[in-house]
């Protein structure tokens, strides 16, 4: 196995050790929005918005330019009460996320997931093609928002179509469009 590789390994173990408390914190928060807590958020609150993108980018490329593809998930008042935002970003995906926050706060909606890829090639395909994976399963959706849908899933899926566009053999690419269907079917 090559260092890149071990390296890799180590930080998909630390985003997944740190997953767990955000998971928690997450779960612990979701009634207080979904009764409508309104802006400004408390601080825990907050909080769980900034670290769940932290954790997101531990250990890929820290540069924030390049394209990347990302999913965000939000959760606030009312029916739906939570929603699942699949993106694209060519340029700083920092300045990209705090916009969809800020305009999910009006709403009284609040960050508390996040998946977030290392830079890839072409962001707006793989976007394009993850939208189209994402839909076969689920029909509440408008456009790239994806209504009470489970970013575990929507992540797996973007984890597999994210690791096919690395260089590899065409044998491993053909294993991973098998995975992305196994998931969502």
């Amino acid at each position: 196995m090559s260092i890149a590789s071990n390296e890799h390994e180590y930080w998909a173990r630390e985003r997944d050790s740190q997953r767990k408390d955000l998971v928690r914190r997450k779960e612990a928060l979701t009634l207080r929005l979904r009764a409508g807590v309104r802006s400004p958020f408390p601080h825990e609150i907050d909080q769980l918005s900034k670290d769940v993108v932290s954790t997101a980018v531990l250990g890929k490329n820290p540069d924030e330019s390049g394209g990347r593809i990302y999913l965000l998930e939000f959760c606030g008042p009312g029916q739906p009460g939570q929603y699942v935002k699949l993106g694209s970003v060519i340029d700083n995906y920092r300045r990209r996320v705090l916009q969809h926050r800020r305009i999910a706060r009006v709403h009284g909606f609040a960050l508390v997931d996040a998946w977030i890829s290392d830079q890839v090639p072409d962001p707006k395909k793989l976007e394009d093609a993850l939208k189209g994976f994402l839909r076969i399963d689920h029909r509440e959706h408008d456009g790239e928002y994806f209504l009470n849908f489970d970013i575990e899933k929507a992540a797996s899926v973007a984890t597999m179509l994210t690791e096919a566009q690395r260089p590899r053999h065409a044998s491993y690419t053909a294993d991973i469009d098998d995975q992305a269907q196994q998931t969502i079917g």
